[in-house]
Parts: C-alpha cells; sequence; structure tokens
C-alpha cells in the first residue's frame, strides 16, 4: 500500500510544479510555492492534526480503562484473600467445661 501511494505523490509532484499563490489569513503573509507542495503539505498537516484530535477524543477510554483494570486487580486479590480465609481451618472454640 505504501509504494502505490508513493507513485501517486511523485507522479503528481511531477505534474503539478508550477508556482501557485499562498494568501495566510489573517496574517497578511503571501507565499509562492509548487502547486504539489501546498497541496501534499496541506495532506500532512491534516493527518497530523486527525490523529492529535482522535488521541484526545480517547483519552477518557484510556483512562476508564486505566482505573477498570485498577478496580479488576483490587477485586482479584480481594477474591484471593477470601479463598485463602475460607480454606483455613477453623480453630476449635474451648467450651468452658
Amino acid at each position: 500500500m505504501t509504494i502505490p501511494l508513493m507513485v501517486i505523490a511523485v507522479v503528481f509532484a511531477v505534474v503539478n510544479r508550477q508556482l501557485t499563490q499562498v494568501n495566510l489569513w489573517p496574517f497578511d503573509i503571501e507565499l509562492q510555492a509548487p502547486l504539489f507542495l501546498v497541496v501534499l503539505l496541506s495532506i500532512f498537516v491534516g493527518f497530523i492534526l486527525g490523529g492529535v484530535a482522535s488521541w484526545m477524543a480517547a483519552t477518557r477510554k484510556r483512562r476508564r480503562a486505566r482505573n477498570d483494570r485498577a478496580r479488576l486487580r483490587n477485586l482479584e486479590q480481594e477474591v484471593h484473600n477470601l479463598q485463602r480465609d475460607h480454606q483455613r481451618p477453623a480453630l476449635p472454640s474451648s467450651s468452658g467445661s
């Protein structure tokens, strides 16, 4: 999958080498760059921003999973302790006779 995408990117870059003007509003900055660079850089920035947004959106799920794992460990330890206590022989009660 990577090689076909690389071939497409190279062909796109070769075909779209003409300069284009980029206005960075609201900063009143104008740049000239090859069209392929503008398009590929925009795709790259969008990819990075999408990844960051996905990671941030999953923060709550990761926190809940971490808390669930801690709760599971505590419950497993409690079950182990209860099983150990249940298996101990009961001490004979001393009757006062």
